[in-house]
């Protein structure tokens, strides 16, 4: 399905250009995508890649399979990463949320597929293929192509929610009206209206093919003096304001040959109308350049432009010493050199104007930068010979015709070989030539100064979709399940209080009677791990004395988490109300419980915090109170839990949801634990509340929470975030 879904968007455009197809041809990806992992979407949007750029791309093969494969995979990649991430922002019930995160992602992607590597390549962007759409198109003058993908990849999203996202009717028909207005309303967008004066332009065109055999040197010189033929012929006629010839017109034969740039002087003068040629120039310092030559009517050279974005594999080889296996580089003899800067150039009688030539065409800057420059009409010399009679001269006329609008200026498509076009500001083709035609395509254009919100502005929309993906990113989902809010405790109600130990003889005892000096005192049971300094025997001996307290040995130091495990299934085994977690050393007061327990009757686990008001921590540092803020208002973002106070020990639980907490293993211990209690019965649909305590640091013992039990929690923390961003609830099984 992922291939066959490429495969229609490529039909969005040339040879068949069927447009409308690229509002639905993404949805069989979307929605494929929706509830897997990120590895499988990688794999899904790679080989919808490969199904789309190697239908629309069929044209390198005129180069070897080697290249095509390259191109395509290149450019599968970047459809593979928009399926790496597009799980991470599709959320079940939030149409227009995924909507948005799954355009703007889509956007993004294709503006760094124009950026790396290399320089970048826009074939085949998702905005190109609606030029023919006359309602969406305007939005061009103000977001650029950007916007117009952005539109078309958020009501494919947008179709996928109204036909699978559930809901009633009502809903469904909602999306696709949403959808609809999404593509109807940039017709309010007035296009760019042209404000200067008009010129005559002919634009020159000739059959480049030659008969086999023919060298190269040979074949430039054909070339050369089959334009100056054609040129010549213009003599005849009224003056043009400018002529044109496509790049190559002079390639290296001919731009080198005194013979041949002399009959290209000769012609010019003939005609008296200034002319912009596209030659391979060169120089005499050994640089090679592609360049558009500016003469004036009397056959001098007055102005040049040099390319200063090159075609990788095309013009130079990236990493040629690297790749010299590969004997297809051959074909590129010599690296050309990027021009310094973009600018405008000027002849006698035409107000300066703009050359981006050929594959610079492509990128929406560089178009923009001329006109920024001041530009009043755009040239675009083009050489697509080498691709034959296939579709690449039409597609690379759709990004002119994108370019005209996003820029508000006249453009020309001044080809060697085909195909030659005049663009009006409206992306409108007023006229044209076929491929390998010769051909003199003359037409009056209009000049402009005005400028459009795309060329003040830039790729202010990618920007913009970038700051959206990460706030979208970094949000974890919502809970899918919330329950009914608790119901009354019990009266009398049962509680067990869990006691974890480990050398606490000094304060144990003091903990176990204050508990029972409470008003409604708890069971306790002490979760004892063989503590050397006999604090066993001491509880054994309360024990023997006081029926509410009872002991479980242990005979090694087995973890913090596995002590409160034993007393929360002791809790639930023996029918009790509510179980109580707290620490035996005295920095859990508590006098406190009665407050705690109120506090219960509102929520199905209840934390003990210092954090809120009326919550305080004594005996730390500043450093250590910072520190540990800090952790927590980590684990409040990265988790979503509404507790400000997530690694405190003094908590409340009641019955229903321990009996389903410690259905499930768990992953963690310490801090880690005590997160992801909160965690999962958040995520679970309790509700979890705080009541405020005030903490103080033990003054017996020591602490039994080490680094790596720190550096655990955080890591933790941070998968589970993840976890909740990517789409997978983070259900961990682990510790038995």
């Amino acid at each position: 399905m992922s291939v066959l879904a490429g495969l229609a968007l490529s039909l969005s455009f040339p040879p068949a250009e069927v447009w409308p197809l690229a509002f639905v041809a993404v949805a069989p990806l979307l929605w494929l995508l929706r509830g897997v992992g990120a590895r499988r979407g990688f794999l899904l949007g790679f080989v919808y890649g490969a199904g789309f750029y190697g239908a629309t791309l069929y044209w390198i093969l005129r180069f070897g399979a080697l290249a095509w494969g390259g191109l395509v995979t290149l450019s599968a990649l970047s459809v593979a990463l928009v399926g790496l991430a597009a799980p991470a922002l599709i959320r079940p019930g939030r149409a227009f949320r995924t909507a948005v995160g799954l355009a703007a992602l889509w956007t993004v992607v294709d503006w760094i597929r124009g950026l790396v590597p290399f320089g970048g390549f826009t074939w085949g962007s998702l905005g190109i293929s609606q030029v023919d759409d006359r309602l969406l198109l305007p939005l061009a003058s103000v977001a650029g192509v950007w916007g117009v993908t952005f539109v078309v990849a958020a009501v494919n999203a947008l179709i996928v929610e109204a036909v699978v996202g559930g809901g009633g009717a009502r809903r469904r028909a909602g999306l696709v009206g949403v959808a609809a207005a999404l593509i109807a309303l940039p017709v309010v967008i007035p296009f760019s209206e042209p404000n200067g004066h008009e010129l005559d332009i002919a634009a020159i065109q000739v059959d480049v093919r030659v008969p086999l055999g023919t060298d190269g040197l040979e074949e430039d010189r054909i070339v050369a003096e089959r334009n100056v033929a054609i040129h010549r012929s213009l003599a005849g006629s009224p003056r043009p304001d400018l002529v044109l010839w496509g790049e190559g017109a002079l390639d290296p034969g001919a731009s080198s040959d005194p013979a041949t740039i002399e009959d290209v002087r000769s012609a010019i003068a003939e005609v008296g109308a200034p002319a912009a040629i596209g030659a391979v120039v060169d120089d005499p310092d050994g640089r090679e350049t592609t360049s558009a030559l500016i003469f004036d009517g009397s056959g001098d050279l007055i102005d040049r432009y040099d390319k200063v974005h090159l075609v990788p594999f095309g013009e130079y080889v990236p990493f040629r010493p690297e790749l010299r296996w590969i004997s297809a580089t051959e074909q590129i003899p010599v690296d050309r050199t990027p021009g310094a800067s973009v600018h405008t150039v000027s002849a006698p009688g035409v107000p300066p104007f703009g050359t981006p030539i050929c594959f610079e065409n492509s990128f929406p800057d560089l178009p923009r930068d001329f006109v920024r420059d001041g530009a009043t009409f755009l040239v675009v010399p083009v050489n697509n010979a080498s691709y034959g009679f296939t579709a690449a001269s039409d597609q690379h006329l759709q990004m002119s015709r994108m370019r005209a609008v996003e820029t508000g200026r006249w453009i020309v498509d001044a080809a060697v070989s085909g195909v030659s076009a005049f663009v009006d500001t409206h992306g409108r083709v007023v006229a044209r030539t076929e491929l390998f035609q010769t051909a003199i395509l003359r037409h009056r254009l209009q000049t402009s100064t005005a400028t459009t919100w795309y060329v003040r502005l830039g790729d202010w929309l990618p920007w913009l979709c970038s700051v959206l993906l990460v706030a979208f990113l970094l949000t974890p989902r919502r809970r899918t399940t919330v329950r009914p809010a608790p119901g009354p405790l019990p009266d009398p109600l049962r509680a067990l209080a869990v006691l974890p130990t480990y050398e606490e003889r000094e304060t144990i005892e003091r903990v176990i009677r204050a508990l029972l000096a409470t008003p409604a005192p708890p069971d306790i049971v002490v979760v004892d791990d063989s503590s050397p300094d006999g604090t066993g025997e001491l509880v054994r001996a309360i024990a023997a004395e006081e029926p509410r307290v009872r002991l479980i040995e242990r005979p090694a130091k087995s973890g913090l988490a596995s002590a409160y495990l034993e007393g929360f299934h002791l809790a639930v085994e023996g029918g009790y109300d509510v179980a109580i977690e707290m620490d035996s050393d005295l920095s859990h007061d508590p006098a406190e419980l009665p407050s705690l327990l109120a506090a219960a009757g509102a929520h199905d686990l209840t934390v003990g915090s210092r954090y809120i008001p009326g919550g305080a921590v004594t005996n730390w540092s500043r450093a250590r109170v910072a520190l540990s803020r800090a952790g927590n208002a980590y684990a409040r973002f990265m988790l979503a839990v509404p507790i400000h106070d997530a690694t405190s020990g003094y908590r409340v639980y009641r019955h229903d949801l321990l009996q389903e907490l410690i259905a499930t293993p768990f992953a963690s211990d310490g801090y880690g634990f005590q997160i992801e209690l909160v965690m999962r019965a958040h995520r679970l649909g309790f509700d979890v509340g705080e009541a405020p305590i005030s903490f103080r640091e033990r003054e017996h013992g020591r602490s039994k929470i080490s680094r790596g039990i720190v550096v655990e929690a955080l890591w933790h923390v941070t998968r589970w975030g993840w976890s909740l961003r990517v789409g997978r609830e983070p259900l961990t099984a682990q510790r038995p």
